[in-house]
């Protein structure tokens, strides 16, 4: 880190042309959420920061007006600061000084992490020209993580060295410009760099890195600095700018070894020898014959599965001929991407998760949408548009779904309840006009631009770059 900190240095004209905005997500200790607002006002002035009890509200920061609300997400102590986009100089002092406050007044655990919005100024660089697969190929992630283990394959921040495609190519001398002709960007936001944003108009456009967090992630100030001033480098390098020798060598060594693990996926035999902890069945029968004729209709998803988690091992596959559901029992999943369309039973998850069937099986630390459950103990999580039988939630944020199970504590923010359905007396219920903070709030209808302002702590402003 050092050697790289000294280009540094001499790296001042790339620096200052950085447009850098913050999201800072973290607990409060014992301060009422009013109470916080108004040390940060006192803290961060002139900067203006604007208390907000609604989640994802519409406000949109600037440079001098910063704000502050829930962030349901992490339960019901955390909130998120955001800034708006700074310069250079500024965007530095103010991640000192908000460092600083939640060293002070805050604390920060795994579910906790500080995401920066990359742009440049005026025309000196623009994102429309950034070669994506220089800017993939050039980041250290390895870095990242051992300054950060926790987020590595961390769900909400996924490797972006997945977005290079390799899975559909089943030979080794790929031209590159096949490669970089066939780059697909993820249509997630949930990966280290989010270029979502990055073809939106110049007011607008932004990159997002989404690496940095954990545990006290705010008391290595100059941890944060240096990945920032990397960040905006290689960024700047990365536009405007043809793909090299170098980068034509760190592709062919990532497609090599990724598309012979693919290639070897083709083959039952080889799926044997590599995985010979997890069994494949069809229709509940293993014989190796009925396997090996249905391998190579099912070998693709097999592999998404395994591609998708990290170390799966010691589980059975089953394929379901009459419906083509692939269950997956007794495996123990952390995904490292979206696992999408399989049943589990009897698993042990934590990840994202969409359009899944859950049976009897436990998961913490998740994502899971569009999914039913059944028989399940859920904590620590978000779910999301589900439908739950006969579970229990632990602490998690249910929103836009069918519960007809127990709650126990976390954030209730929409969705129907069932006849059997349980909340204890922990569950916060919250609507856009709830008093989420226990903290007092004018009391009359909210409509319009003021809907979910802290009174006499917010107004709208015209929308810039909203982050």
């Amino acid at each position: 880190m050092r050697k790289y900190s000294d280009k540094f240095l001499n790296q001042s004209n790339k620096l200052k042309f950085a447009k850098i905005g913050f999201e800072f997500e973290f607990y409060m200790k014992d301060l009422s959420y009013y109470k916080t607002m108004e040390l940060l006002n006192i803290e961060l002035d002139p900067v203006k920061v604007w208390g907000f009890r609604q989640y994802h509200s519409d406000f949109t920061p600037d440079e001098k007006n910063f704000k502050i609300e829930p962030d349901l997400s992490g339960g019901s102590n955390m909130v998120e600061l955001v800034t708006g986009p700074l310069d250079y100089y500024d965007a530095k002092y103010y991640l000192i000084k908000i460092a600083k406050f939640i060293q002070k007044y805050g604390y920060t655990n795994e579910k906790s992490s500080i995401h920066f919005n990359l742009s440049f100024n005026g025309e000196e660089k623009n994102l429309n020209d950034l070669n994506i697969l220089k800017l993939v190929l050039n980041t250290d992630e390895d870095e990242i993580y051992r300054c950060y283990p926790s987020r590595k394959d961390n769900v909400y921040a996924k490797s972006v060295k997945k977005v290079i495609p390799y899975k559909e190519y089943d030979f080794f001398n790929i031209p590159i410009s096949v490669v970089k002709n066939n780059l697909r960007m993820p249509n997630d936001k949930y990966y280290g760099i989010n270029f979502i944003n990055i073809n939106n108009d110049k007011e607008t456009q932004r990159l997002e890195f989404r690496y940095i967090g954990g545990k006290d992630y705010e008391k290595n100030i100059g941890q944060l600095i240096y990945f920032m001033d990397r960040f905006v480098i290689n960024v700047y390098d990365a536009i405007d700018v043809d793909f090299d020798a170098e980068d034509a060598t760190k592709l062919e060594e990532y497609l090599e070894t990724n598309i012979a693990l693919f290639k070897n996926f083709s083959k039952y035999d080889n799926f044997i020898v590599d995985f010979p902890t997890i069994q494949i069945q069809i229709d509940q029968n293993s014989n190796y014959d009925v396997v090996a004729a249905y391998y190579p209709k099912i070998y693709n998803k097999v592999y998404s599965l395994i591609d998708a988690t990290n170390g799966l091992k010691e589980c059975l596959i089953n394929y379901v001929t009459t419906t083509q559901v692939m269950e997956v029992v007794d495996a123990s999943i952390k995904t490292t991407s979206l696992v999408k369309g399989y049943d589990l039973i009897n698993c042990k998850g934590e990840g994202i998760f969409e359009d899944c069937f859950f049976v009897g099986s436990e998961i913490t630390n998740s994502q899971m949408s569009k999914s039913k459950l059944q028989q399940c103990d859920v904590s620590s999580s978000k779910v999301l548009n589900c439908r739950v039988e006969a579970s229990s939630l632990t602490n998690c944020y249910f929103m836009e779904g069918y519960l007809n199970g127990d709650m126990f504590g976390g954030v209730l923010r929409s969705g129907k309840l069932g006849p059997y359905a349980t909340l204890d007396s922990e569950v916060k219920v919250v609507t856009d006009y709830d008093n989420f903070f226990d903290t007092k709030f004018d009391e009359s209808p909210l409509k319009g631009t003021d809907k979910g302002v802290m009174k006499g702590y917010g107004k709208s402003f015209p929308k810039k770059w909203s982050i």
